[in-house]
């Protein structure tokens, strides 16, 4: 008889364990709901549609290709296009530059340096306000400009004006098509900054933005979360590596 007791005490112990755990678990499928749902469900509600885009009206010369470049900066990365002739891609400052590079971030991070331990949890599991990067150049950049790599490949000029439009719905435009007006100058930066159109979080960053895009376009495929720099280059299909410089 006290084998029974023992053995029903025991079943008892291990029911009232399994309940606690049941709990426990509970309250961890819970918050882990509350980390990551409640934020995507924010971004997938709030998220504006990509806007229409107004593009120059000069036709692009269809017998032949265009340049484009990524660039890996150490913390982000960019992509470069060439910009065909007619067009007005670049900065108000420059709309007609040979070359226009396109970056996106969070807009405390990215445009004000801000690096504050709440800045950079917020990015990390809120969704916060993101920036477009625009900046007119004359020419790729070099390994004089702090590039740490610099990949190169030709499209054809659909896929140009294809990944164009692709990277202007990052802006906030307006009914008409055209970009909101860029923040204030930022000192350190010889571009300048838009409102972006979509919200910033870990797994919607700068690294990953860059791929998005391209992706997009068929010449790049990612195996999995892009989250640094360095996982951009290998991602990359048909690119080739043209500046490679040490950390």
């Amino acid at each position: 008889m006290s084998n029974v007791s023992s053995l029903v005490s025991s079943v008892q112990a291990l029911w009232l364990l399994l309940r606690r755990r049941r709990r426990c678990l509970a309250w961890i499928f819970a918050l882990n709901g509350s980390i990551w749902g409640l934020p995507a469900l924010y971004i997938a509600v709030f998220t504006p549609q990509p806007a229409f885009v107004a593009l120059s009206q000069t036709s692009l010369a269809q017998d032949r290709t265009y340049a484009i470049y990524v660039a890996n900066w150490g913390f982000h990365s960019s992509i470069i296009v060439e910009q065909p002739r007619g067009w007005q891609l670049g900065p108000p400052h420059a709309p007609r530059s040979a070359f226009v590079e396109y970056g996106w971030g969070d807009r405390r991070i990215f445009m004000q340096d801000d690096w504050s331990i709440p800045t950079v949890l917020a990015a990390a599991f809120l969704p916060t306000d993101s920036i477009v990067y625009l900046r007119d150049r004359p020419a790729p950049p070099t390994r004089q400009d702090q590039v740490r790599q610099l990949y190169h490949r030709q499209v054809t000029a659909q896929q140009l004006q294809a990944l164009v439009i692709s990277l202007e719905q990052s802006f906030q435009r307006t009914a008409e098509g055209h970009r909101l007006a860029p923040y204030v100058y930022a000192s350190r930066f010889k571009g300048r900054f838009y409102p972006g159109r979509e919200f910033y979080i870990f797994w919607a960053n700068c690294n990953g933005w860059t791929i998005h895009h391209l992706e997009r376009l068929g010449i790049a495929e990612k195996g999995g979360p892009i989250l640094l720099a360095e996982q951009v280059g290998p991602s990359l299909e048909g690119f080739q590596l043209q500046v490679s410089s040490s950390p």
